[in-house]
């Protein structure tokens, strides 16, 4: 059977079919749960726009995907250092990009399950309001290459670090700079410095499309760049965690 294949069910059964592991999902449909509820029930909450409210789910449900990411990347290796398993997956005849892809197979079907899981309460939040076939397609459009970025980005500062301590804490760093503009809004990124940000930050190409598509009803067409932005940022880091991997030092 292809390594990739091998790799991939082991991280995938690992974190969906094991106790310790599905409590990230029941700590997902909380937090999911209680967002929802203080969307429908807060009295400012509740006279947003409805497209207002979806596009708030749509980042958040990004965010979640992007921190799911990292921590999983950042178990990787330095992960299999620590539990004393790294050698002999090194020593295995599987090459680097085997390695990472096997790996990143595992996080795809976290991001799966994520992505499908919160759907209901997408629906839940903006069945009466405008543009929901579109956010749900376009969460997966945007949404998918940006969570997968964190993901092979914690699985580069995995293979540097020499623990998984210094790899996580690293990549919620970035994961919190990078995403700040779901935070600060688009009111407040108007400065040069704040568009510049935003031309080269693949959070903020998925956040600025969702406020595009879901509020503004703008096309695909207009999304093209910010497209581009968010498969560039996949395909660097997941070049950058091969050459990761294949740098590494035991």
């Amino acid at each position: 059977m292809n390594p990739i294949i091998l790799i991939a069910r082991k991280e995938g059964g690992e974190l969906l079919m094991s106790g310790r592991g599905l409590a990230w999902l029941l700590a997902l449909a909380i937090t999911m749960s209680v967002l929802s509820l203080l969307l429908v029930s807060n009295t400012e909450l509740s006279l947003l726009d409805n497209a207002q409210v979806v596009y708030i789910m749509m980042g958040t449900i990004t965010a979640l995907g992007a921190l799911l990411g990292v921590v999983l990347g950042s178990d990787t290796l330095a992960g299999e250092r620590e539990r004393g398993s790294l050698m002999p997956l090194l020593l295995a005849p599987v090459t680097p990009s085997q390695i990472v892809l096997g790996k990143m197979g595992g996080q795809v079907a976290g991001w799966s399950v994520m992505y499908l899981l919160s759907l209901p309460y997408v629906w839940a939040v903006g069945s009466s309001g405008q543009n929901l076939s579109q956010a749900v397609a376009y969460l997966a459009l945007f949404g998918t290459p940006v969570v997968l970025g964190f993901g092979f980005l914690g699985i580069v500062l995995s293979a540097r670090a020499r623990s998984v301590h210094s790899a996580l804490l690293t990549s919620l760093i970035i994961l919190m700079l990078l995403a700040s503009p779901l935070l600060l809004g688009p009111s407040l990124r108007q400065s040069t410095i704040g568009k510049l940000f935003d031309a080269v930050n693949p959070f903020s190409a998925a956040v600025n499309t969702f406020d595009s598509v879901v509020i503004d009803s703008q096309p695909l067409t207009m999304q093209i760049t910010r497209l581009v932005i968010t498969f560039v940022w996949l395909a660097l880091t997941a070049v950058l965690a091969i050459r990761s991997v294949r740098k590494m030092e035991i």
